[in-house]
């Protein structure tokens, strides 16, 4: 059982080629199940994906073997506290039922409106959290009562968020393992999304080839060896080969694992990284 992943099921707003048939989306959760993955993460925001996970959970009877970790806006500076707790209670309502929900905010609470995301998993009995970008955010969410899990930014490239956390013992689920996609894209792809990105993506590629393994799988291992017993991954999949990159994360031994660190490494003190490691300074995608 691949137990320290979950499925992300945003088929999110930053990806390339999103999931667009209930068929297909079934064919991935049933082949991610099959793997062992229990946890699934989702959100409101993420167009269908959260109505299709609840429907695909109906219908393979599984919600009291499942994990839902779903999400809601913080967007509206002004919400009223009731407001946004009604708002945390109708995300949570869609998955009543299944044996744990995960609330997280789409970005970082402060102190005086976390009361109202603490009552609302209260009354859905539901562990409560925040999905935050910065080291600074992940500081000060750890030190807020009741947080119960923080989804955070880390990759081959970056480890700043979980360095972060220190002796805190929330636990951390991992997003942008692929950064995004952008470590697995062609590098002139690579940089149309985030300038600058071409080269420390051909050298993050050409690390893994000369090792003559899997980019995905190395991506992976190298995360599953920073995060601790009861941290997981976050791994967004568009379709079912994918899934491939889970099991053979496992197989790499450690001294593959450590030399594509240390390769890695070397980029640290490319410029270009300023821009790569925080997708909300990448360009906004142009229309069609």
């Amino acid at each position: 059982m691949i137990g320290t992943v979950q499925l992300g099921l945003p088929y999110g707003r930053h990806r390339a080629t999103p999931v667009t048939h209930e068929d297909s989306a079934f064919r991935i959760l049933d082949a991610a199940w099959c793997l062992g993955i229990r946890a699934f993460d989702t959100a409101e925001a993420y167009g269908a994906s959260a109505r299709r996970l609840r429907a695909w959970s109906d219908s393979r009877g599984n919600a009291d073997a499942l994990e839902i970790i779903t999400k809601c806006s913080i967007d509206t500076p002004n919400e009223s506290m009731h407001a946004l707790e009604e708002n945390a209670n109708k995300a949570l309502r869609r998955f009543s039922g299944v044996r744990r929900v995960v609330l997280l905010t789409h970005g970082a609470v402060s102190a005086d409106r976390w009361p109202a995301l603490l009552a609302a998993s209260a009354s859905n009995d539901a562990i409560v959290g925040q999905s935050v970008y910065s080291a600074d955010e992940v500081t000060a969410a750890c030190a807020l009562p009741g947080m119960g899990r923080l989804q955070v930014p880390g990759n081959v490239l970056d480890s700043r968020a979980i360095q972060a956390r220190g002796d805190s013992p929330v636990p951390l689920d991992v997003r942008s393992v692929y950064l995004q996609g952008v470590l697995l894209e062609a590098p002139h792809m690579a940089d149309a999304r985030a300038p600058g990105a071409a080269g420390i993506t051909a050298a993050v590629q050409d690390a893994a080839a000369e090792l003559d393994t899997s980019l995905a799988s190395l991506l992976i291992a190298t995360m599953l060896r920073v995060i601790r017993r009861e941290d997981r991954l976050v791994i967004g999949i568009d379709n079912v080969s994918q899934l491939d990159a889970l099991p053979a994360a496992f197989e790499i031994p450690d001294e593959t694992v450590q030399e594509f660190r240390e390769t890695v490494s070397r980029l640290a003190g490319d410029p270009a990284l300023t821009i790569l490691l925080d997708p909300r300074d990448w360009p906004s995608p142009q229309p069609g």
